[in-house]
């Protein structure tokens, strides 16, 4: 289906590129307004309106915002895995203001819309869906936390989103980019987290997902991890 950049309400989608710095800007403030324990991660957030940056060979990567009302309330990060037939959904979110009227999931539909134009520009008959890395609640630190992993888990069963029966840990970040320092992530640590699919509608009437695609996608193509490596397979269940 085409890409509909109008959404509810008189919502609208604005792709944020590389060469634009006031877009860049906007971006980067509103991701740390949504995401406050993730604000070191906006020099990510630069590399991926630049569609294809060095420190990420395997991916075309989009920045998009969300405007309504003359304001800018919502940011995307997603990325196609141009090895694979699918895709990485980074972060969704939005202003507590724009919340509750269905813009999430306008917003996944133009992001499969996108991958799905993604993958036959990279020679693939078209996209599967994508992957995302959802919080657990069992792991959070205080009840407020737990409710809000409970709702974004909530956010996206409403998506169609199968939960992954793999063993996920999620990597503090890409391996070998050039734009963050590994000082710069000292209080970080690799987390367990649900690996979770979110099939377009081609990927639904997939009767066996391959898991060893999806992981080698997320693992070796996104976080450019070794094929070796502890965390591969743990989530394919191979002895260490």
């Amino acid at each position: 289906m085409p890409i509909n950049r109008l959404g509810p309400d008189g919502a609208r989608l604005v792709t944020v590129s590389g060469g634009d710095s006031a877009l860049l800007a906007v971006a980067s403030n509103l991701f740390a307004e949504i995401f406050p324990d993730d604000k070191r991660y906006i020099p990510y957030i630069h590399a991926c309106a630049q569609g294809q940056n060095p420190s990420h060979p395997h991916t075309f990567d989009h920045v998009w915002l969300v405007e309504q009302g003359g304001e800018y309330v919502g940011v995307r990060v997603f990325s196609h895995i141009t090895t694979r037939n699918f895709g990485h959904g980074a972060y969704i979110g939005f202003a507590p203001r724009a919340r509750g009227q269905g813009l999430g999931r306008w917003l996944v539909e133009q992001t499969h819309a996108q991958l799905d134009e993604d993958a036959r520009q990279f020679g693939h008959e078209g996209s599967i869906g994508y992957l995302v890395e959802v919080e657990r609640p069992i792991d959070a630190e205080s009840e407020e936390a737990r409710q809000t992993s409970v709702k974004r888990n909530q956010f996206h069963r409403q998506c169609d989103a199968i939960f992954l029966p793999v063993p996920f840990t999620e990597p503090v970040m890409i391996a070998g980019v050039d734009y963050l320092r590994p000082k710069d992530l000292a209080d970080e640590a690799p987390r367990p987290m649900h690996l979770v699919f979110i099939p377009s509608a081609r990927g639904l009437k997939i009767q066996n997902l391959d898991l060893v695609n999806l992981v080698h996608g997320i693992y070796l193509d996104v976080y450019r991890l070794s094929a070796e490596h502890e965390f591969v397979k743990q989530a394919l269940g191979y002895p260490k």
